[in-house]
């Protein structure tokens, strides 16, 4: 059984956590409130990182190996954006080449007074062409995205870490 939450929600009930600004301090609150019985386990650590994760509360404290971690991460994501924006910039730029042939198609046949049979036949390869153009628009459209959304939650999380160097034998 998981006692940690009741007994937060306990410490919650005494202490204004709204006054509270970073985890260090809250860190500092519920160890003075908790007294011999907090004992500074990484299971209490990572328990408080949760209450102030749902607090809103910055600079959650991370090793330097997570903080390293994370920045693996929000590169990868940044790359993410980069590459489906240049694949959605080069498929609109498709696209719109598409738009303007079958454009160019159209005014000729006007000019040259084609049949309709003449013009639908060359329709009749060009359109199929636009419409799975603009499918892979948006494709890249929804890629880029849910690219940018999670690279901007991952981002929100990380600019809240704050990387705390562990005392070897200590």
């Amino acid at each position: 059984m998981d006692k940690f939450p009741a007994a937060f929600h306990r410490f919650e009930q005494i202490v204004d956590v709204s006054k509270i600004e970073t985890f260090q301090q809250l860190k500092l609150a519920f160890q003075s409130w908790a007294g011999k019985k907090w004992l500074d386990t990484p299971k209490q650590v990572e328990a408080l990182r949760v209450e102030a994760v749902r607090l809103g509360i910055p600079e959650v404290e991370v090793t330097i190996e997570e903080y390293l971690a994370e920045e693996r991460l929000i590169d990868e994501l940044y790359e993410r954006v980069y590459y489906t924006a240049q694949r959605r910039a080069y498929n609109k730029a498709r696209l719109g080449q598409w738009k303007r042939l079958h454009g160019s198609i159209v005014s000729q046949a006007v000019r040259e007074k084609w049949m309709s049979e003449e013009l639908h036949e060359v329709e009749s390869w060009i359109l199929p062409r636009i419409e799975a153009s603009k499918r892979r628009v948006e494709f890249w459209e929804q890629q880029w995205s849910e690219a940018y959304n999670k690279l901007k939650v991952e981002h929100g999380r990380f600019v809240k870490k704050k990387v705390v160097l562990r005392r070897v034998g200590g």
